[in-house]
């Protein structure tokens, strides 16, 4: 009878953790010119952990989030950042639709190689400017579209 493990898999997974580990001050760092006086919070997950920073419209309308999630993703780490709000489109009567907000959604994503030591500056400059332009989209757009039919109106959905 032969046995066959893959003894090599605890070594990989301690290589990503590794570097996870030492990614995520640097993600903090990213996401904190965002809100600068907000503070980063730091969770850990199974497989990685997930950094989040408050995320204000510029209209004060609903409530956002910039999410960022390292994790082990096959035999190298991602870096997965979204928007995360409660916004929605508004009816005509102003209550929330069933349709999200889009124009403030924004996702990125990367994969890094285990021990990768530091994320790009493209990575973190495209990430900032991203969020920028989806926390503001709603204001651009209707700047942008002056007649009162092209306007959109989002409004925050009502949580129980």
């Amino acid at each position: 009878m032969t046995g066959c493990t893959d003894s090599s898999v605890g070594l990989i997974y301690r290589e990503l953790d590794e570097t996870i580990a030492s990614l995520t001050t640097q993600v903090e760092a990213m996401l904190q010119p965002i809100a600068p006086d907000q503070a980063v919070s730091r969770e850990s997950e199974e497989d990685g952990c997930r950094i989040a920073i408050p995320l204000r419209f510029p209209d004060g309308i609903g409530n956002g989030v910039v999410v960022a999630r390292l994790f082990r993703y096959r035999d190298s780490v991602r870096l997965d950042v979204e928007i995360v709000h409660d916004r929605m489109l508004a009816r005509p009567d102003g209550t929330p639709s069933d349709r999200r907000c889009y124009l403030n959604d924004y996702v990125a994503s990367v994969t890094l190689d285990a021990g990768t030591e530091e994320l790009s500056a493209d990575f973190r400059r495209s990430v900032l400017r991203g969020v920028r332009l989806a926390r503001d989209a709603v204001q651009r757009h209707n700047h942008e579209e002056t007649a009162p039919w092209n306007q959109i109106h989002p409004v925050a959905l009502a949580t129980n």
